[in-house]
């Protein structure tokens, strides 16, 4: 009876040291998804639709020990949520290298998702900002993003919001991912604008900091690394965002009504 009892104990001690580790996946996650049209937004079916909404539902297609539920959040209450542990995880995100990741309130995963281009917005109609000396100026931002410039910046909570403070002299200037921005300006014909890549980052996934980081960063770098080796990453990436175009709102032939 004692050997039997001794063989059973040293039993289970093997199966939680080899087992644990195949087990710690096996949960759901949830997913905060920055709202961002047209990235991210809920459609006419209540349900949320968009590139970056696709993202996510890839890594839930190749992510089979759980499932990925997905909300559509404004930027601000996503952070906030992300922060507070109301969701695993957020997408978009930059993560600045330049900055310790023990300075940010959030986890950065280990894999990226794709190269973003960054443009500063400004009046046409005024002098041409110096990129290296832009803490002169009243610049915005996404918030969120504002932890990657080595100046003082603003955040704002939406592409229109900055592009039209541009606009209407309420700031000096907007930097933002181009392709959002530049769709709200095709759409609204805005022709009073000047565009001019401040720099190309990579995006991720930020993820909740906490005693289960390291779990989730697995779970989602794992999936983004499948994703890249059947190149459905890629496909998706293309359809989110392009290298940079230089094109000018000013140069275009549109009624000029601002």
């Amino acid at each position: 009876m004692r050997k039997t009892i001794i063989s059973f104990t040293l039993s289970a001690v093997f199966f939680c040291i080899i087992g644990y580790p195949n087990t710690m996946e096996a949960r759901d996650l949830t997913a905060g998804v920055c709202r961002m049209p047209p990235h991210a937004f809920v459609g006419k079916n209540g349900q949320p639709e968009g590139g970056f909404v696709d993202l996510i539902k890839a890594i839930d297609s190749v992510y089979t020990k759980g499932k990925i539920s997905i909300k559509v959040l404004p930027i601000k209450r996503s952070q906030s949520d992300l922060i507070n542990g109301y969701i695993d995880f957020q997408f978009p995100v930059i993560c600045n290298p330049l900055i310790s990741g023990e300075n940010l309130p959030f986890i950065c995963a280990s894999e990226s998702v794709a190269d973003v281009a960054f443009v500063l917005y400004t009046r046409a109609d005024m002098k041409i900002l110096p990129l290296d000396d832009l803490g002169k100026y009243e610049i915005e931002t996404m918030r969120g993003s504002d932890l990657l410039f080595p100046f003082k910046i603003l955040g704002i909570d939406s592409v229109k919001q900055g592009i039209l403070k541009v606009l209407y002299g309420r700031s000096d200037g907007l930097i933002a991912e181009q392709d959002a921005s530049d769709l709200f300006i095709r759409q609204n014909k805005i022709k009073n604008i000047r565009r001019t890549l401040y720099a190309t980052w990579t995006s991720t996934i930020a993820i909740h900091k906490g005693p289960e980081s390291q779990e989730i960063d697995r779970i989602i770098s794992n999936s983004l690394r499948r994703l890249k080796k059947n190149e459905e990453l890629q496909k998706i990436a293309d359809t989110i965002h392009r290298p940079f175009e230089n094109w000018q709102p000013y140069l275009i032939d549109w009624p000029d009504t601002n």
